[in-house]
């Protein structure tokens, strides 16, 4: 008997609006009225995800930040925290600095960037962000200096490229590093510390809530959807889900 449903947000349960249906918003809601736990489990930070916190005022954990935060949404307090090495982080941020890219950096739940970013999606591929970035970022002036000041904690950073060869070869060069890559949308590179993903801490929520793993239904449509939809008990597809993420699946519904 299925005790947890981990959804993917972005391409899975938000539509093309970045909005929940009322149809899906109901049906989230009435498993929660049966007891049963239902957590998004996403790549967006702890302030980019509470927004849609009150349409579910039975929800109670969220996995977030690729598995890098899992957080106590009734209790507000973070249960698990996985950084990035500083000197790693450090190395990372040290590349990026001269080439055409953007940076949004996830310390403490919180998504930084920097000032003037905003105009600049565009030419990344990621204008439909925009509204999201204005309304949960965190901006400065210098992100890389805001992260060198608070001691290269970070518990994911994202690069985004203006095209996918971009990031092709900003990965050939990290790969060496102690770290977990994933693409994610058009452009983005998404890093997260090392053996840390949705799986790993899907695993971690399900020993805290004492929880078979075989006991979990995970959703997605994404690269970085791969690693829990080959952890839990029963994996779906999004009908818009990119083929490796269709292949490792039992099952396809509609798309978002």
């Amino acid at each position: 008997e299925y005790q947890l449903l981990a959804t993917d947000m972005d391409g899975t349960l938000l539509n093309e609006k970045k909005k929940i249906s009322a149809e899906n918003q109901e049906a989230v809601n009435r498993a929660l009225d049966m007891g049963k736990d239902v957590i998004f489990s996403t790549g967006r930070s702890l302030s980019e995800t509470e927004p849609y916190f009150a349409a579910f005022p039975k929800m109670r954990y969220l996995l977030c930040e690729s598995g890098a935060l899992l957080y106590d949404i009734r209790q507000q307090k973070i249960l698990d925290r996985q950084m990035i090495q500083p000197s790693v982080a450090e190395e990372i941020l040290t590349y990026t600095t001269g080439r055409d890219v953007l940076l949004q950096i996830m310390m403490k739940g919180k998504s930084m960037f920097e000032d003037g970013m905003l105009e600049r999606l565009q030419d990344y591929q990621n204008d439909h962000l925009r509204e999201l970035f204005r309304d949960t970022g965190t901006f400065c002036p210098n992100v890389i200096a805001y992260c060198r000041e608070h001691g290269w904690q970070a518990e994911k950073i994202c690069i985004y490229h203006s095209s996918p060869e971009e990031r092709e070869i900003t990965l050939q060069h990290l790969q060496h590093l102690p770290v977990t890559m994933a693409f994610s949308e058009k452009t983005s590179l998404e890093i997260t510390p090392a053996g840390i993903d949705k799986g790993t801490a899907l695993k971690k929520l399900c020993d805290l809530l004492d929880m078979d793993i075989q006991q979990v239904i995970a959703v997605g449509d994404a690269p970085n959807d791969h690693a829990i939809l080959e952890t839990a008990g029963l994996a779906v597809a999004m009908g818009n889900a990119i083929d490796s993420v269709r292949q490792l699946c039992q099952t396809v519904v509609a798309d978002n």
